[in-house]
């Protein structure tokens, strides 16, 4: 579903069908792996309310939203982006007093853009000014880990006299029989991205550039049309001010379709910031004969330097990228590194970790003899949200 823009061009549609949410035949749900019920206020026996919180009390479930529960062992035990997003469709499912409409991070992951970092909270319009805040659920009984907490945030353009989020600014999600609301594409990455690290901000330009979808998709989906460059930069006239606008802009020209997952994007964000030459994405090393040894990440032409981003996805068994147990991946690893090294090449490698402590990550490019760049990377103008959530 796509609707005019105020510039008359049809704004881009987000990547919806792709979240592995299942209404099972007894009425519940199979979210993101993890199984939820939705109380039944007529007293369906199985739906409860009475029943669903007597369930909580002794630990068998955790109430996410008033009325919307999880397992509390698949809860516990889930990626916190499943969880995460859990909350999402709990919270759509609680409201009572018309749909919630998704916006930020909460938006992006909606309509299937993956994000680096899990989001802390989950972002909502607020209807009217008296409104705005954040909500934080009660601690869960028996639970590792707390719901998301709900973040309602003021419309930042105009609206219109009811107070209202207009009609063309939204559209609309079903989820296992769960109406969601999301903020249209366009306008949650002129919100969003000059909102953001630059880091986070790089994992979501480079994944539309790619046309890469997140991992939190039905498989069988065909791949997303990679987004221009010149369609990305027309998006920033959405901005609200004139320094976000500078920040968009500027995120927008150093994202590159080159990297092919959220942790290359930030390493080569992180990379520039700490005031290093940025590589070149996904080059080929060829032996003597011609015969391709492997593809690396980064590669810095003229140091005789190539670097890869480990990130955990290479060596978790099954559900690893390859579905190669670890010990396997590791030792196959090992022989593509020491091929490439044979050629002259110094290989550097790095990890989650590295990026979220940067000061690790300096350590080992310096180590490694990677080239600083010539000219400092441009600073970003100072002001609320540069280089920071808000």
């Amino acid at each position: 579903m796509t609707t005019p823009s105020r510039e008359g061009r049809a704004p881009r549609a987000g990547l919806y069908g792709r979240h592995p949410v299942e209404l099972r035949d007894d009425g519940t749900l199979l979210a993101w792996t993890i199984p939820m019920i939705l109380s039944d206020r007529c007293g369906a026996p199985a739906q409860d309310p009475r029943r669903l919180s007597r369930a909580v009390d002794r630990g068998d479930l955790v109430r996410v939203r008033p009325g919307a529960y999880a397992d509390r062992t698949a809860w516990n035990s889930a990626y916190p982006l499943s969880r995460y997003l859990a909350t999402v469709l709990a919270i759509a499912a609680s409201r009572r007093s018309g749909p919630a409409v998704f916006c930020r991070e909460a938006a992006l992951v909606l309509h299937g853009i993956g994000v680096w970092s899990c989001p802390r909270e989950v972002s909502v319009r607020a209807g009217r000014v008296g409104s705005s805040g954040t909500r934080r659920p009660r601690p869960a009984a028996g639970s590792t880990h707390a719901p998301f907490a709900e973040r309602h945030r003021l419309w930042p353009r105009a609206r219109d006299a009811a107070g209202t989020v207009p009609a063309d600014d939204a559209v609309e999600l079903v989820l296992g029989g769960v109406r969601l609301r999301v903020e249209r594409l366009d306008l949650v990455l002129a919100d969003t991205i000059p909102h953001v690290v630059p880091a986070e901000a790089a994992a979501v330009l480079d994944a539309l550039l790619a046309g890469r979808p997140s991992g939190l998709r039905k498989a069988g989906v065909p791949a997303a049309r990679p987004w221009e460059l010149e369609e990305l930069l027309s998006v920033g006239r959405l901005c609200t001010s004139g320094a976000a606008t500078d920040r968009f802009r500027n995120r927008a020209l150093f994202a590159t379709a080159g990297t092919e997952s959220p942790g290359e994007s930030v390493s080569r964000s992180v990379i520039r910031d700490l005031g290093f030459e940025v590589p070149e994405t996904q080059h080929r090393v060829h032996d003597g004969h011609g015969g391709l040894l492997g593809i690396t990440d980064f590669w810095w032409r003229g140091a005789a330097i190539v670097g890869e981003y480990d990130g955990m996805g290479k060596y978790l068994g099954r559900r690893s990228y390859s579905g190669l147990p670890p010990e396997q991946v590791i030792a196959r690893e090992r022989r593509r590194e020491d091929a490439i090294c044979d050629q002259g090449l110094t290989m550097v490698r790095w990890l989650a970790e590295d990026l979220r402590r940067p000061a690790l990550l300096e350590a080992k490019l310096v180590r490694a003899g990677v080239p600083r760049a010539t000219r400092r990377p441009v600073r970003e103008r100072a002001g609320a949200g540069a280089g920071a959530r808000d």
